[in-house]
């Protein structure tokens, strides 16, 4: 029997891909509604069609965009264009956990995970204790994984702290928009819109993030709908995202395995929970196969710590450099998740985007 703890979409990717394949796999949920409370602004790029069908994307789909405004410190704008997605992500969630139930895997709601002995698994559900007997335990709880703890594997890990709030206002619906700088130091702010009226608006940092963040809201109006926050895990390439030994394998923000440039999750949870099924099914190696998903997050990883080092100065020249012609063609044609595709491209394209790399450099020495 696998156990899958945690309902989100690596979770349920796995336990689709193993329920399919005729595998006995239980899903344990902490919450009582799967995809609820929600803590993601749900913006995902074009990566999604290779994980599901037209269908399915738009029976979740909240709006398409069709650029992004990005503002250096000094307020100055460049438009890129891209095409991306807003997703109801509770809606995301159970649409994915219905497709894993209706391939045979068994859903268990209220079931929160608070340990392990040996190879059963400890629950608690409505107050009252249980166990439960796993061969195979699936890590998919998020960025706090209490599997990761209870395995050892934990580590020590570093988050930024996600707060957003629904805001309602006036928004150009095809445009989302970041924000770089003292604004949000070492991340950004994003006003991701829904509806020309509703914008799911906020920013992450390390530290002080409320401070950041109400005055975010301030400077950005509207009135608040609801609010939302969240913890996102920072990639570290030394962290183990498996102890198989202990037949225990984490995935998606539960293994931290998220970008570290954008914070997104969504799809990278969902291609590590289909490969670590593949890898079960096959017997294989899933730290190995993981290996060209961490190369992406460690280029990404490089990139954040690069950024991190950019004054405000370095914020405006690229910007800037965004305005160009060839780099806005790259961007438009090659989604996030595989930034090893184009920044050789973009270098080629722009040459002047190597007075960043001594930040590189120093990013990739620490």
């Amino acid at each position: 029997m696998i156990a899958i703890i945690g309902a989100g979409p690596a979770g349920a990717q796995a336990a689709y891909d193993l329920a399919k394949a005729g595998e006995q796999v239980h899903i344990f949920e902490d919450h009582h509604c799967v995809g609820e409370p929600v803590a993601c602004t749900g913006l995902v790029t074009k990566t999604i069609h290779e994980l599901l069908t037209k269908d399915e994307i738009e029976s979740v789909l909240v709006n398409t965009l069709k650029g992004v405004d990005v503002i250096a410190p000094s307020g100055m704008s460049m438009r890129v264009p891209l095409h991306e997605y807003v997703l109801d992500r509770a809606a995301l969630d159970r649409m994915l956990i219905k497709k894993a139930v209706d391939a045979g895997a068994q859903l268990h709601i209220n079931h929160r995970f608070v340990g392990r002995e040996g190879m059963r698994i400890a629950l608690r559900h409505k107050g009252e204790p249980l166990t439960h007997r796993a061969d195979v335990i699936i890590g998919a709880d998020g960025p706090l994984s209490e599997v990761a703890k209870a395995t050892g594997i934990f580590g020590k890990r570093k988050f930024y702290v996600g707060l957003q709030a629904t805001l309602k206002g006036t928004y150009n619906k095809d445009i989302f928009t970041t924000w770089f700088g003292g604004i949000a130091p070492d991340f950004f702010a994003w006003s991701v819109p829904e509806t020309p009226t509703l914008s799911r608006v906020g920013l992450a940092t390390m530290e002080n993030t409320r401070h950041y963040f109400e005055a975010f809201l301030h400077k950005a109006g509207g009135t608040v709908v609801a609010k939302q926050a969240g913890p996102i895990p920072f990639y570290d390439p030394a962290l183990r995202a498996s102890d198989p030994s202990q037949n225990t394998y984490l995935v998606g923000d539960a293994g931290g395995l998220a970008k570290a440039t954008t914070g997104g999750g969504i799809i990278t949870g969902m291609l590590s929970g289909s490969l670590l099924a593949e890898c079960l099914l096959d017997d294989t190696n899933y730290e190995n196969a993981l290996a060209p998903l961490r190369r992406e997050l460690w280029i990404h990883m490089v990139l954040r710590r690069a950024l991190n080092r950019f004054s405000d100065q370095d914020y405006e020249r690229l910007v800037a450099v965004m305005g160009k012609d060839a780099v806005r063609a790259i961007l438009m044609d090659h989604p996030r998740e595989y930034p090893s595709k184009f920044l050789f491209k973009l270098l080629r394209a722009e040459p002047s985007l190597l007075r960043f790399a001594p930040k590189g450099i120093v990013a990739i020495a620490r």
